[in-house]
């Protein structure tokens, strides 16, 4: 496991646990060097949502590899995760990632 934080970037920390990266290359037919990207995303007035693609990191603010598969957040959505833990594990009972959202 690869772990990378840009130094000054605030308190961000990732973490995708070996379940959690299992389902998303079975799911999203990921394979070995792909790079899933993490972002905020606005919904309505008040509403914000973890959104996440498939696409190579270009100024990472976190990098994470597990099972050969990059998991990141870019520099440009420090806003929505500055001052967080994000862990994401598997949830048993739905069979579906788990995003645990923590400071």
């Amino acid at each position: 496991m690869i772990n990378y934080t840009v130094e000054g970037s605030g308190n961000m920390n990732l973490s995708v646990s070996k379940e959690a990266a299992a389902w998303y290359i079975e799911e999203m037919g990921l394979n070995k060097g792909d790079s899933v990207k993490f972002f905020g995303k606005v919904y309505g007035k008040n509403g914000f949502s973890i959104a996440l693609t498939v696409m190579e990191p270009s100024r990472p603010l976190t990098l994470v590899e597990v099972s050969g598969i990059n998991f990141y957040v870019e520099k440009s959505d420090s806003w929505f995760f500055e001052d967080v833990n994000l862990d994401i594990t598997m949830d048993e009972t739905l069979k579906e990632p788990k995003y645990d959202i923590g400071k």
